[in-house]
């Protein structure tokens, strides 16, 4: 089985790095690397003699639980206890062994609905992993329940979150000391970049229970026209990001100057007069998160008025 499992793998990436060769479009091409490894894992956890266990299941959470897997991207997973982990813990680690020896490298943890309550309460990056969580294998009530036990009556109001959320991203936008124009920037986690879309979209989820940016246009809180921007602006960072971690062959983010030219060949940017491609590519990177940046700022500032500013009355000075 590990043998056949490395051919599926090296298959699947032959594929879909043909396709992204081809130019097809890169939110399929990430949604269709999600399924694959979907259907890797699946085969592997039903190979254990606790598959159909009502007391445990197994959860993709954080970006691939939102179904987005970049060729290197991690493969983050909860397995979900009803209960105590010791009846079980012979056949986790033969699926953790399984998982590695067919080379997928994976981010796990193990941790009951009660110990996913504790310390989703006490950190902000675990809550926000569970949010986004779907199951893979295994009974959905658990998720169900752990959903549940997480949701904003017991843990995170919605201004708690939000003001968490906040502080997070200055926090991460003083790393890149608050610039979008970096040399060799971040295209995750830059001022502007893919990590700013993602945190308009948790709180959204947290706030509205939308699970859709898109759906706040039919709340008139995104126009029509930062709708699209936004689509395009995080296209255009997909295949950035999709590109580069080809190139590189590892999890990388960074837009580093040994790589800046031959993705700017493999995106096709051509080189015109004096103007080189990579220059090309790299001034509509700027462009792109300049404007990304102004809508989520905005947003923000909407959310701070919406989720703080809420139940206070505004001091009216003529």
């Amino acid at each position: 089985p590990i043998a056949a499992f490395k051919k599926a793998i090296r298959q699947a990436d032959t594929v879909l790095s043909q396709r992204f060769a081809e130019g097809r479009d890169i939110h399929q091409l990430i949604h269709e690397r999600a399924w694959v490894t979907d259907q890797i894992l699946q085969q592997a956890w039903a190979r254990l003699p606790c598959a159909g266990d009502a007391g445990i299941s197994l959860l993709a959470v954080g970006g691939y639980g939102r179904g987005e897997l970049h060729p290197h991207s991690d493969i983050d997973l909860l397995i979900l206890l009803r209960g105590d982990v010791e009846p079980y813990r012979d056949a986790i680690e033969a699926f953790l062994l399984l998982l590695w020896d067919i080379g997928l490298e994976v981010g796990q943890s193990v941790r009951s609905i009660e110990e996913g309550q504790k310390e989703a309460a006490a950190d902000i990056t675990v809550i926000t992993n569970l949010m986004e969580s779907r199951t893979l294998a295994g009974d959905e009530a658990l998720r169900q329940d752990m959903m549940q036990a997480i949701d904003t009556s017991h843990m995170w109001t919605d201004a708690e979150f939000f003001r968490a959320k906040r502080a997070e991203q200055q926090a991460r936008h003083a790393k890149f000391n608050d610039t979008e124009y970096n040399l060799e920037p971040n295209v995750k986690g830059s001022p502007g970049a893919l990590r700013d879309i993602q945190t308009i979209g948790w709180i959204t989820k947290r706030h509205f229970g939308l699970q859709n940016i898109a759906d706040l246009t039919r709340f008139s809180i995104l126009t029509e026209e930062e709708h699209r921007i936004l689509l395009q602006g995080e296209t255009f960072l997909w295949r950035l990001r999709f590109g580069l971690q080809l190139i590189a062959d590892r999890n990388e983010n960074r837009l580093l100057f040994d790589h800046q030219r031959a993705l700017a060949q493999m995106l096709g940017y051509k080189d015109e007069g004096k103007r080189l491609g990579v220059e090309l590519m790299m001034q509509q990177y700027y462009r792109t998160v300049l404007a990304l940046a102004e809508i989520t700022d905005v947003l923000l500032q909407y959310y701070d008025e919406a989720i703080i500013g809420s139940g206070t009355e505004d001091e009216i000075r003529p």
